[in-house]
């Protein structure tokens, strides 16, 4: 029985120094991409398969992401998931997800503190949450995807809500709509501020008026979406267009409509927020401002490998385009 290959017979077969061969093993982002596949095409040649645990003791780090998120089996949090997943084994890392709407505080503090990963991605950052500042004052390298939190010395990769949500209302006040419904959300965060407030800024700009009764505030669901229908489309002089901040409002807006009777987009135009696999259905057709969410992962796991091995580097705040996708919920005008 031939003897497994060492790091030095690995360096040696792609030609390159056992300390690259290292910072290939370790993920290093720094290693040139050319030199890294070459790398790991001679590791995947040799059957080489390093002691994670080894590994672990002598770098002290897991290969290992922690990833905190809520509602992850809403649609827009289960493609973000996925896509964070995806990226993590592109690059040879694991991923552990806390699932933090069910856990105490307190569970999650100890978490924070036993160092069972190389770094974290927020993924559900509020004002009112004490997670981020947690995950900070534990030392562990930290990014934030798709919420950020105004003035937070911490890398954060967003979406541009607030130019995305303006585009949504300037699309339906350029359309000739005057009467229109704005559904938010209840809780505390910047995603869904700067998605109502982006929005109100486009009308005001075009000076049209919301009316009050025009802008409810709910919950999160499917069912809060198709309630707020019902209320906004009862009245006696119902909005022409009604738009969301997420798409699983919207959902159920659409379905809200349907179960009054009334025709999408003839009666009523609907917009939601995030564009989710499930906005191109047939059954939705939905008209929704895009949530990148692709590039957004890509970007926070490459800040956060990059934090992981600079700790002293200066923060980032990264804004990524948020375009309108326009589909069967608003009659493809433009």
């Amino acid at each position: 029985m031939t003897r497994p290959p060492t790091s030095r017979d690995l360096a040696r077969l792609a030609g390159v120094s056992q300390a690259t061969v290292s910072r290939v093993l370790t993920n290093n982002p720094k290693v040139n991409p050319d030199t890294r596949a070459r790398v790991l095409q001679v590791l995947k040649d040799a059957n080489y398969t390093p002691n994670a645990l080894a590994r672990a003791m002598k770098t002290g780090r897991t290969d290992t992401i922690g990833v905190f998120m809520t509602r992850v089996t809403s649609p827009f949090h289960a493609e973000l998931l996925d896509e964070i997943g995806r990226v993590l084994s592109s690059l040879g890392q694991h991923m552990i997800l806390w699932n933090i709407e069910h856990d105490p505080e307190e569970a999650i503090a100890g978490v924070l503190q036993q160092r069972l990963v190389d770094g974290f991605l927020l993924t559900s950052a509020t004002y009112d949450s004490k997670l981020h500042t947690m995950a900070l004052a534990s030392g562990t390298p930290t990014v934030l995807l798709h919420r950020g939190i105004d003035g937070l010395d911490c890398d954060q990769v967003v979406g541009d809500n607030w130019q995305g949500a303006y585009d949504a209302g300037q699309y339906l006040v350029d359309a000739g709509h005057t009467n229109i419904g704005l559904v938010n959300l209840t809780h505390t965060g910047n995603t869904s501020r700067d998605r109502d407030l982006g929005f109100r800024a486009a009308l005001a700009d075009a000076g049209v008026k919301i009316k009050l009764g025009n802008v409810m505030s709910v919950g999160v669901s499917h069912a809060d979406g198709h309630a707020a229908a019902t209320k906004l489309l009862s009245r006696k002089n119902p909005p022409t267009a009604i738009y969301t901040v997420t798409d699983l409002l919207a959902f159920g807006i659409l379905d809200g409509a349907r179960a009054l009777g009334r025709k999408v987009p003839d009666d009523v135009w609907v917009i939601g927020f995030d564009n989710t696999e499930l906005a191109a259905w047939e059954s939705f057709d939905l008209t929704s401002v895009e949530q990148p969410v692709h590039a957004i992962v890509e970007t926070g796991i490459n800040l956060l490998r990059e934090r992981i091995a600079d700790p002293d580097r200066p923060t980032e705040i990264i804004s990524l385009p948020c375009p309108l996708v326009i589909r069967g919920s608003t009659a493809h005008h433009r």
